[in-house]
């Protein structure tokens, strides 16, 4: 039996506590492939190259802390304001719809309120790390432009619109992905408990959830490659590009979604799981 609910709040100190874990430990994945992509595209391995490794760990933990908070926060605070988020369960172990627009609109309302926090940070950071900057532009002339565009973003105060207009994109697709996808899937599979007046996420399907996460970045992969083919004017040029985007974005979603599952329900016995306050939709 589907029941549909209404998503009212986000529990604080288990959302920033699993998703910190869970980032803290994609954070050290991270730093050593970034060290390596610099020591391979510069031909040796520069002390700067771990100090940026360092950097990105505990910039990932910090960053997490007060993102799964504030970003909790938030939706708590304006989904008061706004109309409900509504997600479709069924038999309680499986997501199978949640309501696009409702999202939408409240992931647009806290990015642009994230950005305009996070903007100022961004770039003194950027302004005031010359190593950084340098090891961006090096980059780019390698011929991995592609990689490096976003962080030109940072340099102007359209940033925020630029944040603001993604964050639409990225909710309003992924969310009508996740939508169409799940029948083929049979849902995204969870396992839930109540406590209270909360739910509980004990667990996440790692094959569901890698599925579903491997093809919402399928899309992604494509749409940043029509981007970047668009804004360098040379479609012929970046079709290779776009195939690898496509591939990488398959392989690379279902990779880090299966993973991350793995995580959370690793986190989830450890720490205990991340509770939801669902409300019968009337």
């Amino acid at each position: 039996m589907a029941d549909l609910k209404n998503l009212k709040s986000i529990d604080l100190s288990s959302t920033t506590i699993i998703g910190t874990s869970i980032n803290f430990i994609w954070s050290i994945v991270f730093a050593i492939i970034v060290m390596g992509m610099f020591s391979l595209i510069f031909g040796q391995f520069d002390i700067s190259f771990a100090i940026i490794g360092i950097g990105i760990i505990f910039g990932a933990i910090i960053f997490s802390i007060a993102k799964y908070f504030g970003v909790s926060f938030l939706y708590n605070f304006f989904i008061k304001r706004t109309k409900n988020v509504k997600i479709n369960i069924k038999d309680m172990n499986r997501i199978t719809e949640i309501s696009i627009v409702p999202l939408t609109v409240i992931v647009a309302v806290i990015a642009i309120i994230v950005s305009i926090i996070v903007y100022p940070l961004i770039f003194l950071i950027l302004s005031f790390m010359p190593l950084l900057t340098n090891l961006l532009q090096a980059i780019s002339l390698q011929g991995y432009s592609w990689l490096v565009y976003p962080a030109s973003f940072a340099f102007t105060p359209l940033f925020i619109v630029y944040v603001f207009i993604i964050s639409i994109i990225l909710a309003a697709v992924g969310t009508f992905i996740f939508n169409k996808i799940n029948p083929l899937v049979d849902g995204l599979k969870v396992s839930l408990s109540t406590e209270g007046n909360l739910t509980k996420i004990n667990s996440i399907d790692p094959k569901s959830a890698g599925i579903i996460s491997g093809v919402i970045c399928l899309v992604f992969g494509l749409l940043y490659g029509l981007l970047f083919s668009f804004v360098s004017g040379n479609l012929p040029a970046t079709l290779i590009l776009i195939g690898e985007l496509i591939i990488g974005g398959l392989i690379g979603g279902l990779i880090f979604g299966a993973l991350s599952s793995v995580l959370y329900n690793f986190f989830a016995k450890k720490f205990g799981p991340v509770k939801l306050e669902l409300k019968n939709s009337e």
